[in-house]
Protein backbone atom coordinates (compact mmCIF):
# COMPACT_ATOMS: atom_id res chain seq x y z
CA UNK A 1 0.00 0.00 0.00
CA UNK A 2 2.50 2.61 -1.20
CA UNK A 3 0.60 4.71 -3.75
CA UNK A 4 -0.83 8.17 -3.18
CA UNK A 5 -4.20 8.37 -1.44
CA UNK A 6 -6.90 11.03 -1.69
CA UNK A 7 -5.70 14.21 0.01
CA UNK A 8 -8.44 13.88 2.62
CA UNK A 9 -7.28 10.36 3.49
CA UNK A 10 -8.31 6.76 2.90
CA UNK A 11 -12.09 6.27 3.11
CA UNK A 12 -11.65 3.30 5.46
CA UNK A 13 -9.67 5.39 7.93
CA UNK A 14 -12.11 8.28 7.79
CA UNK A 15 -14.94 5.81 8.42
CA UNK A 16 -12.99 4.36 11.37
CA UNK A 17 -12.56 7.83 12.89
CA UNK A 18 -16.33 8.37 12.62
CA UNK A 19 -16.93 4.95 14.19
CA UNK A 20 -14.70 5.80 17.16
CA UNK A 21 -16.52 9.12 17.64
CA UNK A 22 -19.81 7.24 17.92
CA UNK A 23 -18.39 4.52 20.15
CA UNK A 24 -16.34 6.74 22.46
CA UNK A 25 -18.47 9.89 22.67
CA UNK A 26 -21.91 9.04 21.29
CA UNK A 27 -21.40 11.64 18.56
CA UNK A 28 -22.42 11.09 14.94
CA UNK A 29 -20.01 12.72 12.54
CA UNK A 30 -19.84 12.57 8.77
CA UNK A 31 -16.67 10.77 7.61
CA UNK A 32 -16.53 13.52 5.00
CA UNK A 33 -15.57 15.96 7.77
CA UNK A 34 -12.41 13.97 8.62
CA UNK A 35 -9.09 15.14 7.16
CA UNK A 36 -6.17 12.74 7.63
CA UNK A 37 -2.75 14.34 8.16
CA UNK A 38 0.92 13.41 8.66
CA UNK A 39 0.66 13.68 12.42
CA UNK A 40 -1.46 16.06 14.45
CA UNK A 41 0.93 19.00 14.02
CA UNK A 42 0.14 19.44 10.29
CA UNK A 43 -3.54 19.35 11.24
CA UNK A 44 -2.91 22.56 13.23
CA UNK A 45 -1.59 24.21 10.07
CA UNK A 46 -4.73 23.14 8.21
CA UNK A 47 -6.94 24.35 11.06
CA UNK A 48 -5.42 27.80 11.49
CA UNK A 49 -4.64 28.17 7.78
CA UNK A 50 -8.27 27.66 6.84
CA UNK A 51 -9.66 29.71 9.75
CA UNK A 52 -7.48 32.78 10.25
CA UNK A 53 -6.97 36.02 8.41
CA UNK A 54 -4.04 38.27 9.39
CA UNK A 55 -4.72 39.90 12.75
CA UNK A 56 -7.29 37.35 13.87
CA UNK A 57 -6.95 36.22 17.48
CA UNK A 58 -6.91 32.77 19.09
CA UNK A 59 -7.42 32.45 22.85
CA UNK A 60 -5.24 29.73 24.37
CA UNK A 61 -4.29 28.60 27.87
CA UNK A 62 -1.07 29.82 29.50
CA UNK A 63 0.87 27.56 29.89
CA UNK A 64 0.08 25.60 26.74
CA UNK A 65 1.74 23.32 24.21
CA UNK A 66 4.42 25.64 22.77
CA UNK A 67 3.51 24.98 19.12
CA UNK A 68 0.05 26.57 19.40
CA UNK A 69 1.21 30.21 19.40
CA UNK A 70 3.89 29.39 16.80
CA UNK A 71 1.28 28.25 14.27
CA UNK A 72 -0.94 31.26 14.93
CA UNK A 73 1.99 33.68 14.65
CA UNK A 74 3.29 32.00 11.49
CA UNK A 75 -0.07 32.55 9.80
CA UNK A 76 -0.27 36.20 10.81
CA UNK A 77 -2.67 35.71 13.69
CA UNK A 78 -2.37 36.83 17.30
CA UNK A 79 -2.23 34.36 20.21
CA UNK A 80 -4.13 35.61 23.26
CA UNK A 81 -2.93 33.80 26.42
CA UNK A 82 -5.32 33.30 29.31
CA UNK A 83 -3.68 32.18 32.53
CA UNK A 84 -4.61 28.75 33.93
CA UNK A 85 -3.66 27.93 37.51
CA UNK A 86 -2.72 24.87 39.52
CA UNK A 87 -5.38 25.62 42.14
CA UNK A 88 -8.01 25.32 39.40
CA UNK A 89 -6.59 22.09 38.02
CA UNK A 90 -5.20 24.17 35.12
CA UNK A 91 -8.73 24.71 33.80
CA UNK A 92 -9.90 27.95 32.25
CA UNK A 93 -11.78 30.43 34.39
CA UNK A 94 -14.69 31.05 32.06
CA UNK A 95 -15.12 34.70 33.06
CA UNK A 96 -11.48 35.37 32.10
CA UNK A 97 -11.97 33.68 28.74
CA UNK A 98 -15.07 35.80 28.17
CA UNK A 99 -13.17 39.00 28.93
CA UNK A 100 -10.43 38.00 26.47
CA UNK A 101 -12.88 37.80 23.52
CA UNK A 102 -12.70 40.73 21.10
CA UNK A 103 -14.19 41.40 17.65
CA UNK A 104 -11.05 39.77 16.17
CA UNK A 105 -11.37 36.52 18.14
CA UNK A 106 -11.80 33.54 15.84
CA UNK A 107 -11.28 30.58 18.20
CA UNK A 108 -10.70 29.33 21.72
CA UNK A 109 -8.00 26.65 21.95
CA UNK A 110 -8.46 23.87 24.46
CA UNK A 111 -6.35 20.78 25.16
CA UNK A 112 -7.60 18.07 27.49
CA UNK A 113 -5.82 16.12 28.89
CA UNK A 114 -3.33 18.95 28.60
CA UNK A 115 0.30 19.12 27.61
CA UNK A 116 2.19 20.30 29.67
CA UNK A 117 -0.03 20.46 32.76
CA UNK A 118 -2.04 17.23 32.64
CA UNK A 119 -5.16 19.27 33.38
CA UNK A 120 -8.49 17.77 32.34
CA UNK A 121 -11.55 19.72 31.25
CA UNK A 122 -14.78 18.22 32.55
CA UNK A 123 -18.12 18.28 30.78
CA UNK A 124 -19.14 21.50 32.54
CA UNK A 125 -15.98 23.26 31.32
CA UNK A 126 -16.57 22.16 27.73
CA UNK A 127 -20.26 23.06 27.92
CA UNK A 128 -19.38 26.59 29.07
CA UNK A 129 -16.78 27.00 26.30
CA UNK A 130 -19.28 25.68 23.75
CA UNK A 131 -21.89 28.18 24.96
CA UNK A 132 -19.39 31.02 24.61
CA UNK A 133 -18.46 29.92 21.09
CA UNK A 134 -22.07 29.75 19.98
CA UNK A 135 -23.07 33.04 21.61
CA UNK A 136 -20.10 34.95 20.20
CA UNK A 137 -20.00 33.27 16.79
CA UNK A 138 -16.48 31.91 17.26
CA UNK A 139 -15.01 28.39 17.18
CA UNK A 140 -13.53 25.85 19.56
CA UNK A 141 -10.23 24.28 18.54
CA UNK A 142 -9.95 21.16 20.68
CA UNK A 143 -6.70 19.18 20.81
CA UNK A 144 -7.74 15.71 21.99
CA UNK A 145 -4.49 13.85 21.27
CA UNK A 146 -4.23 12.53 24.85
CA UNK A 147 -7.70 11.01 24.90
CA UNK A 148 -7.50 7.39 25.96
CA UNK A 149 -4.80 8.08 28.56
CA UNK A 150 -6.89 9.71 31.28
CA UNK A 151 -7.13 7.75 34.54
CA UNK A 152 -10.51 8.81 35.94
CA UNK A 153 -13.80 8.57 34.10
CA UNK A 154 -13.81 9.07 30.35
CA UNK A 155 -12.60 11.90 28.20
CA UNK A 156 -15.18 14.22 26.68
CA UNK A 157 -14.93 15.59 23.15
CA UNK A 158 -15.86 19.15 22.28
CA UNK A 159 -18.14 17.63 19.63
CA UNK A 160 -20.44 16.39 22.40
CA UNK A 161 -21.32 20.01 23.18
CA UNK A 162 -21.22 21.96 19.93
CA UNK A 163 -20.90 21.73 16.16
CA UNK A 164 -18.73 24.87 16.23
CA UNK A 165 -15.61 22.84 16.88
CA UNK A 166 -12.47 21.64 15.17
CA UNK A 167 -11.09 18.47 16.79
CA UNK A 168 -7.45 17.43 16.50
CA UNK A 169 -6.40 13.89 17.31
CA UNK A 170 -3.97 11.22 16.21
CA UNK A 171 -2.11 8.06 16.98
CA UNK A 172 1.13 9.10 18.69
CA UNK A 173 -0.06 9.00 22.29
CA UNK A 174 -2.82 6.46 22.97
CA UNK A 175 -1.51 4.08 20.29
CA UNK A 176 2.23 4.73 20.89
CA UNK A 177 2.72 5.40 17.14
CA UNK A 178 4.91 8.51 17.41
CA UNK A 179 7.23 7.73 14.50
CA UNK A 180 4.38 6.70 12.20
CA UNK A 181 3.31 10.36 11.87
CA UNK A 182 -0.44 10.04 11.54
CA UNK A 183 -3.17 12.33 12.77
CA UNK A 184 -6.47 13.83 11.73
CA UNK A 185 -8.77 16.79 12.07
CA UNK A 186 -12.56 16.73 12.28
CA UNK A 187 -13.67 20.03 10.79
CA UNK A 188 -16.97 21.87 10.29
CA UNK A 189 -18.20 21.17 6.73
CA UNK A 190 -17.45 24.63 5.34
CA UNK A 191 -13.76 24.28 6.26
CA UNK A 192 -13.14 20.85 4.72
CA UNK A 193 -12.47 22.05 1.19
CA UNK A 194 -10.17 24.95 2.26
CA UNK A 195 -8.20 22.52 4.46
CA UNK A 196 -8.07 19.99 1.62
CA UNK A 197 -6.55 22.59 -0.70
CA UNK A 198 -3.83 23.40 1.84
CA UNK A 199 -3.13 19.68 2.26
CA UNK A 200 -2.94 19.11 -1.50
CA UNK A 201 -0.39 21.90 -1.96
CA UNK A 202 1.76 21.46 1.14
CA UNK A 203 1.65 17.71 1.96
CA UNK A 204 -0.40 15.98 -0.78
CA UNK A 205 -1.50 13.16 1.55
CA UNK A 206 -0.48 11.10 4.54
CA UNK A 207 1.44 7.87 3.89
CA UNK A 208 -0.79 5.16 2.48
CA UNK A 209 0.40 2.15 4.49
CA UNK A 210 0.49 4.21 7.68
CA UNK A 211 -3.17 5.06 7.13
CA UNK A 212 -3.88 1.33 6.80
CA UNK A 213 -2.13 0.83 10.15
CA UNK A 214 -4.16 3.65 11.70
CA UNK A 215 -7.38 2.00 10.58
CA UNK A 216 -6.30 -1.22 12.27
CA UNK A 217 -5.40 0.69 15.44
CA UNK A 218 -8.80 2.38 15.70
CA UNK A 219 -10.79 -0.79 15.04
CA UNK A 220 -8.67 -3.49 16.70
CA UNK A 221 -6.32 -2.05 19.35
CA UNK A 222 -8.62 -0.82 22.12
CA UNK A 223 -7.55 -3.64 24.44
CA UNK A 224 -3.92 -2.63 23.91
CA UNK A 225 -4.72 0.99 24.76
CA UNK A 226 -6.47 -0.11 27.96
CA UNK A 227 -3.53 -2.31 28.94
CA UNK A 228 -1.02 0.49 28.32
CA UNK A 229 -3.12 2.91 30.39
CA UNK A 230 -3.11 0.42 33.29
CA UNK A 231 0.69 0.17 33.09
CA UNK A 232 1.00 3.98 33.19
CA UNK A 233 -1.43 4.18 36.11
Amino acid sequence: ETGYTPSLGLPDLRDAVAYRARDDYGVDIDPGSVIVTQGTSPAMLLLFGSLLDPGDEVIMPDPCYPAYPNYVNFLGGAPVPVRVRAEDGFRYRIDEVERAITPRTKAIMCNSPSNPTGGVLGPDDLAHLARLAEERGIWLASDEIYHGLQFEGRAHSALEFTDRAFVLNGFSKAYAMTGWRLGYMIAPPQFVRPAEKIQQNFFLCASNFVQVAGTAALLRAQDDVARMREVYD
